[in-house]
């Protein structure tokens, strides 16, 4: 079936898009780093400078790392946000602890959305935690529940959590309604469950759960290693 094995058209904009993403890493991406290399220390305005750049690196790789991946994993779609956000977590002070465990693999036609809309939701959830949130420990944690049939994905903070009641915190950057509304959308483009709220006495939680039956094939490879 050579038809079906090959299609110029897609064949030529992957490559398109890995021409892109190999112009931003070795272009932009390479004079941010340069700059921050270059960046005395010492200094408030310096370290607020520094915090700034690495924000706008960070968003530059997830940026690379989502036109070079044609269809990846969940494992691998995991393990590059673990590989990209525990450098700035250990850079902010933040203890980043890591609980994923395998996920068994089940037939879905449109797993690579699945996979990209889930990392997605825990992209936004740690940009959150990292930025906004002032938390000293943020936790992931991905496990299944033969039981009931369902996949369980987490990231939680011991952070400010959300405006409310009791929370106010003069002066605290709070995440911004835009990234929660946009969770949620993706949540509901497939068909998961999601919950943020608060915990008690600090912190936020944010819960995804899927059943396992829309789970794409090969869910399970490399979810503790990032590459």
């Amino acid at each position: 079936m050579p038809s079906e094995a090959y299609d110029p058209v897609l064949s030529a904009t992957l490559a398109e898009r890995q021409r892109i993403a190999n112009d931003l890493h070795d272009g932009v991406a390479s004079r941010l780093m340069m700059l921050l290399a270059s960046l005395p220390p010492h200094g408030h305005a310096n370290r607020q400078i520094a915090h700034g750049l690495q924000e706008c690196l960070l968003e530059l790789q997830m940026t690379v790392d989502g036109l070079s991946a044609e269809c990846m994993s969940l494992g691998e779609m995991l393990g590059n946000l673990r590989y990209r956000f525990e450098p700035a977590f250990r850079r902010s002070g933040i203890a980043f602890q890591w609980q994923v465990s395998d996920v068994p693999s089940a037939a879905r036609d449109d797993d690579c959305r699945t996979n990209h809309e889930l990392c997605k939701i825990v992209q936004e959830a740690l940009a959150n935690a990292l930025r906004h949130s002032g938390a000293r420990h943020v936790h992931v944690r991905l496990a299944t529940d033969d039981a009931d049939g369902m996949l369980a994905l987490e990231v939680r903070d011991d952070g400010r959590g959300l405006p409310g009641p009791g929370r106010h915190e003069p002066g605290a950057a709070r995440p911004k309604a835009g990234g929660l509304r946009n969770m949620r959308a993706r949540a509901e483009a497939i068909g998961a469950g999601i919950s943020i709220a608060n915990l008690s006495p600090r912190g936020l939680r944010v819960s995804v759960t899927l059943p396992l039956e829309r789970m794409p094939p090969a869910a399970e490879a490399a979810l503790a290693s990032p590459r």
